[in-house]
């Protein structure tokens, strides 16, 4: 019997338990020594027979197969990384099966498997990359025309070139002829999980510059694609807490207190109307809505056909904060929405879809919005490009408006983002000062960012606290740190709501903006007011089931009617908490008024620069 096993990428301890026991149990052992960490051989038993490949034609290998199989011997042949890919086992096996030998694959970790590993990478970003082609560039072994580099490079997907290392200026040419800036990221990983494994981040045309300069010319792999960069990624839906799963039922609300909330999307001809139904189905987790202006829709009595004009439905839509998708061309969104902006920090979010399902484009409400995020997570679900244009996005630099969004903080002073921005495209460093103790704990500061004391003792460009004081010319970032626990009568309308929220949060001094979320009971998810309330002022909105909510520990202003009604004796008062997390505080019992009941809570905030998570 031969065993095929996958040696892994080079640590001795990468082999699969199941790959090493078989080394345990050979007689004979064949392995490609010139690829192959020759301390696998030490699983081999004593006296196992042990032959290197590399010194080997194919029909001498298959030799020592048959003399072993004749002998009753147990053989392993043993292939760098996984034998699937660039093994060359196929050959063999076919020789095998003329010979009548029987034969078993064990697989094994590949090479960019390990380099990934060895730079805590992820080939599939959301947003950003959800494809991985393994590949290599044509030398003595050819390449299907199809299979061309340059073909390959026009998906602009994460890629792993294989056997290619000592051609470099090749590689790079290729990978920018078919369309790879210049600048996109790369990385050259020499022997990954060797001890001698050496990585060199570069860019894709600084590929053969670094291989020069490092002396590489085989047994490294090349990595290509945003995805090295790390940054500006979607959150994961599958963890998302409005995303349900088989083992987690979702939670009304969005990512963050800056949540996109409900997605109306328009259309204007047949195509745009069937494009429109597709995304409705890829973005099932999201709540969206389908309009059209395509008249042959108009007796089809579904609600999609717009009777008003598209400034009067974008209109509605914007006071309803409902983030938009127009199916067409840019001119109809940026007319139809320009009579109705008031603020950009506070504007609905405008994305522009062609009715060929190719390009995404934020128009509006970029950042604070959620427009960018909106383009990324539609173009990575219809496997579109996403056109952003931000400057502090394209070229990769910090922002703060989108810091201030992804850590769940407030803008205090607006006008001064322009000059921050301005700052960082100019390749300058920003300055930024986090109160003691609400940095997240191992951050570290991003390229062109640097961290200075709290409370800063010179001038800085961003202060991130809640307390009061003078910062100079800073921008003025404030956490959103008071979660609202709500509970009601059903049929209680925004008008109702608001209003109640507003007089009870006013006498505490706290600040609409300070608003993290607004939290209740499960059977509150659907609650017209309450949703609209929160959409409309870009609050997130979690609710809980009664046992979640009886678990929360602490002393309660507990109702028997409440309990018997819902199954808990307090609902604003355990929601509060619930939402903040593990530190959270009451600032404010149990407050009623008019069939609404009200509490305030005071949650830990933490802030970080590598993506941001909005909570404790």
């Amino acid at each position: 019997m031969v065993y095929f096993v996958g040696a892994g990428t080079g640590a001795a301890d990468l082999i699969t338990v199941r790959g090493m026991r078989l080394l345990e149990r050979a007689d004979v052992i064949i392995y490609a020594g010139s690829l192959v960490n020759p301390e696998l051989l030490s699983y081999g038993r004593p006296g196992c027979e042990i032959y290197d490949s590399s010194r080997l034609t194919l029909e001498e290998v298959m030799e020592l197969m048959r003399r072993a199989e004749k002998e009753g011997k147990m053989t392993v042949r043993l292939h760098t990384g996984d034998p699937s890919i660039y093994g060359a086992v196929k050959e063999q096996m076919d020789l095998l099966d003329e010979a009548g030998i029987g034969y078993e694959s064990c697989p094994g970790v590949t090479a960019c498997f390990g380099a990934a590993a060895a730079m805590n990478l992820e080939f599939t970003l959301p947003g950003i990359s959800q494809s991985l082609i393994i590949t290599r560039l044509e030398g003595r072994t050819r390449v299907p025309d199809g299979e061309r580099l340059e073909s390959l490079a026009s998906h602009g997907a994460s890629m792993a070139v294989y056997l290619s290392a000592g051609m470099m200026d090749e590689v790079g040419r290729r990978l920018m002829a078919g369309g790879y800036g210049a600048d996109t990221p790369a990385a050259l990983v020499y022997k990954a999980t060797w001890p001698e494994e050496q990585i060199h981040v570069c860019t894709v045309g600084t590929l053969g510059n670094v291989a020069r300069e490092q002396g590489i010319r085989k047994t490294a792999v090349v990595l290509v694609g945003d995805v090295i960069r790390g940054k500006g990624y979607d959150r994961s839906r599958l963890y998302a807490p409005d995303f349900s799963t088989e083992f987690r039922k979702g939670r009304s609300g969005g990512d963050g207190a800056e949540h996109l909330g409900k997605v109306s999307v328009i259309s204007f001809t047949e195509k745009g109307r069937k494009l429109s139904e597709v995304i409705r189905e890829r973005m099932d987790a999201m709540e969206v809505s389908l309009y059209t202006k395509y008249r042959s829709c108009k007796d089809r009595g579904n609600g999609e056909f717009v009777e008003t004009s598209v400034g009067q439905w974008t209109k509605a839509q914007m006071e309803q904060g409902n983030a938009m998708v127009f199916i067409g061309a840019c001119g109809i969104a940026v007319r139809a929405a320009a009579p109705y902006l008031t603020d950009k920090l506070r504007d609905s979010p405008v994305v522009v879809m062609d009715e060929g399902g190719r390009y995404v484009i934020p128009v509006l409400s970029g950042h604070m919005g959620g427009a960018n995020e909106l383009a990324c997570r539609l173009a990575g679900t219809m496997g579109a490009v996403p056109v952003i244009t931000t400057a502090t996005d394209i070229n990769g630099k910090f922002a703060a408006d989108l810091f201030a969004k992804r850590n769940g903080l407030f803008i205090v002073n607006r006008e001064r983002i322009a000059a921050v921005s301005s700052k960082a495209l100019d390749g300058k460093a920003v300055v930024c000062s986090v109160e003691t103790g609400h940095l997240r704990q191992g951050c570290r500061a991003p390229e062109g960012v640097e961290l200075a004391d709290y409370p800063p003792g010179g001038p800085v460009d961003v202060v991130v606290t809640s307390e009061s004081g003078d910062f100079g010319g800073a921008v003025l970032l404030r956490p959103r740190e008071y979660v609202i626990g709500l509970g009601c009568r059903k049929g209680k309308g925004a008008g109702e709501i608001g209003p109640f929220i507003l007089e009870r949060i006013g006498k505490l001094g706290i600040l609409p903006e300070q608003i993290w979320g607004l939290a209740s009971i499960s059977q509150k998810s659907r609650e017209p007011g309450i949703v609209e309330w929160c959409r409309k002022e870009r609050v997130a909105f979690v609710t809980y089931d009664a046992k979640e909510l009886r678990d929360v520990k602490g002393e309660f202003h507990g109702s028997a009617f409440v309990e018997e009604t819902v199954g808990v004796d307090n609902v604003c008062e355990r929601a509060a908490l619930k939402a903040c997390g593990p530190g959270g505080r009451l600032v404010c019992g149990k407050q009623g008024k008019a069939g609404m009941t009200i509490a305030v809570a005071r949650r830990q905030w933490m802030v970080d620069f590598e993506g941001g998570q909005d909570g404790a």
